[in-house]
């Protein structure tokens, strides 16, 4: 069975790349299929110290909104660089449309739930572990995701 719409949330991890492959093959030569790769900035992204302006010579330290905005955007543009990178990788072996996307959301897991319902993914392909996993454990954003949405999630090394 081939699907056709794929998420593969993306963290620069190893694992993540891998899914990326994975997914590829999941999708076959069906070029009527997508793979949506997105990363999620959770909002806590930027500690409250860079919030407020705080003395602790964060070097994310925003002294208002628009400079929060400003930095928000470097991330987020960042994230959708180094997804086009990889995307421009992946091109010999995909005959499928890749999307990147970088999105906002309180964390993680609520950013990929939100985003397979809002998009008709059916198959969430994603690294067991991220960059901030604990080694030897199925990470906890992995873990949400399988608690949190109604599609199949496989997850990969």
């Amino acid at each position: 069975m081939f699907f056709k719409n794929v998420l593969v949330p993306y963290d620069e991890s190893e694992h993540a790349r891998s899914a990326l492959h994975i997914a590829l093959g999941m999708v076959g030569a069906d070029a009527d299929a997508t793979i949506h790769l997105v990363t999620i900035v959770p909002t806590g992204a930027l500690s409250t110290a860079a919030l407020t302006g705080g003395g602790f010579d964060d070097p994310f330290a925003a002294s208002d909104f628009a400079e929060y905005d400003s930095i928000l955007g470097s991330i987020l543009h960042r994230a959708r660089s180094d997804m086009e990178g990889l995307i421009e990788d992946a091109r010999d072996e995909a005959a499928c449309t890749i999307k990147a996307n970088a999105i906002v959301a309180p964390s993680p897991v609520e950013g990929i739930a939100e985003y397979v319902s809002s998009h008709d993914i059916d198959l969430v392909v994603m690294g067991r572990r991220g960059l901030g996993a604990l080694r030897g454990m199925l990470g906890s954003v992995s873990f949400g995701v399988l608690r949190s949405v109604e599609v199949p999630v496989l997850t990969v090394k």
